[in-house]
């Protein structure tokens, strides 16, 4: 099966022994640094949990943004003669440096979670973006030490520090669309839209944590203080089986990344995750468990 440039890239990553040579060190000194440590809010602020919504992906909006107008003043300024696109230019550089330094710093907090193959490519992905803002610091360098003119010296920084932005962002495109890197592992989870069976009562212990396929979908039981409730049994982080993990009052910690997550109804209460699982009705009637999807 013939692969695209894309493809090729990534698998060259994957299979590179440098890319994990200097990636390897540094995901150890960051799980250290932030995993079960009194660092760790500080991570899952970065994650973006409080948010509901992944944090990088909105900061990285910033240096792209501000960037692409670094590279639209300069060369219209220089090509129509607009000094004024100078001072312009450097602002516009500046506002992506502070965004990229956002950016990267809850990229990583994203990146500890991520397991190989993934690891290796968002390494590149963190390389050439880091790269790509020292590369528009040297600039803003120069133009400050030009008063903020325009120069073709600084135009031309200006582009390689885009380019390499762009192959970075290419790439970290590539870990969320081909690799599904921090999507919901829940996203298509529908139904049943009626009570199904799920397991005899009388197997649901107090206290214990029991999976079930119902219609295909596997649903975790738990019962707590008498009642049965029900909730996805995929982490909606990196779909671990919620059910290998521990029970800490009225919330089930998944095994891989300790998310939290409510047994009443699967919201989420503590990160990195950012999206609920499923939550389900539940109804017991003659020794039965059934249940359906809660709209």
């Amino acid at each position: 099966m013939k692969r695209d440039l894309s493809e090729r890239i990534e698998s060259g990553i994957v299979s590179s022994t440098l890319v994990k040579k200097i990636s390897s060190p540094i995901d150890a000194l960051l799980n250290r640094m932030f995993q079960g440590t009194f660092l760790r809010p500080i991570k899952l602020l970065l994650n973006g949990t409080i948010l509901g919504h992944p944090l990088h992906p909105v900061l990285k909006d910033i240096p792209v943004g501000a960037w692409t107008f670094t590279v639209i003043f300069d060369l219209a300024g220089l090509l129509f003669n607009v000094p004024s696109f100078g001072l312009a230019a450097s602002v516009t550089t500046g506002v992506g440096i502070a965004g990229a330094l956002g950016a990267a710093a809850a990229g990583l907090m994203d990146w500890i979670d991520v397991d190989p193959p993934e690891k290796q490519v968002g390494a590149v992905h963190a390389i050439l973006n880091v790269t790509a803002t020292l590369v528009f610091t040297a600039s803003l360098y120069l133009r400050w030490q030009t008063a903020w003119q325009l120069g073709w010296t600084t135009c031309i920084v200006a582009l390689a520090g885009y380019l390499l932005m762009t192959v970075g962002a290419t790439l970290g495109g590539g870990m969320v669309y081909r690799m599904g890197v921090m999507i919901n592992r829940n996203a298509y989870r529908n139904g049943p839209a009626d009570f199904r069976p799920a397991v005899a009562a009388s197997k649901v212990e107090e206290g214990k944590m029991l999976r079930v396929e119902v219609d295909g979908r596997p649903i975790l039981l738990v019962k707590s203080g008498g009642k049965v409730c029900a909730i996805g049994a995929i982490c909606s982080h990196y779909g671990a089986p919620l059910n290998e993990g521990t029970l800490e009052g009225g919330a089930v910690r998944c095994p891989w990344h300790g998310s939290r997550f409510a047994i009443e109804d699967g919201s989420v209460r503590e990160g990195p995750t950012c999206a609920p699982v499923p939550s389900y009705e539940v109804r017991v009637e003659n020794d039965q468990v059934a249940v359906k999807m809660r709209v």
